[in-house]
């Protein structure tokens, strides 16, 4: 069993950092991160909460066409690893990620916003 606790960061789409709605940024202090949950609503007794501290937006982003729909959310303080908190495994950069036909997210939330 992997354990440990480490300073992480949560990749999200970068619309959902992004309030079209309120025409501006949400700022990382607006932001908290649900990790674990298996249901998805509360309570859960998975769950953990976390803040963040950062926002990272991809700096190519462009709505129509979505593309370079990714941020990175740097979290405040330390996760703990548990048996639904696991850590994702990257490739390194020279691998061909062409060669997949396939690529699978999940998570709860809206698959469209404002109509969009």
């Amino acid at each position: 069993m992997l354990t440990g606790n480490i300073r992480t960061f949560g990749i999200v789409y970068k619309r959902c950092v992004y309030g079209s709605d309120r025409g501006r940024s949400i700022p990382a202090s607006e932001l908290r991160v649900r990790l674990g949950g298996i249901l998805a609503t509360d309570p859960d007794p998975d769950v953990v909460y976390a803040n963040v501290s950062r926002v990272i937006k991809y700096p190519y982003y462009t709505s129509r066409p979505t593309t370079g729909d990714v941020g990175l959310l740097r979290l405040s303080s330390a996760v703990t690893f548990t048996d639904t908190i696991r850590p994702i495994c990257l490739p390194p950069r020279d691998v061909n990620l062409n060669q997949f036909k396939v690529c699978v997210d999940t998570g709860f939330g809206r698959t469209n916003y404002s109509g969009q």
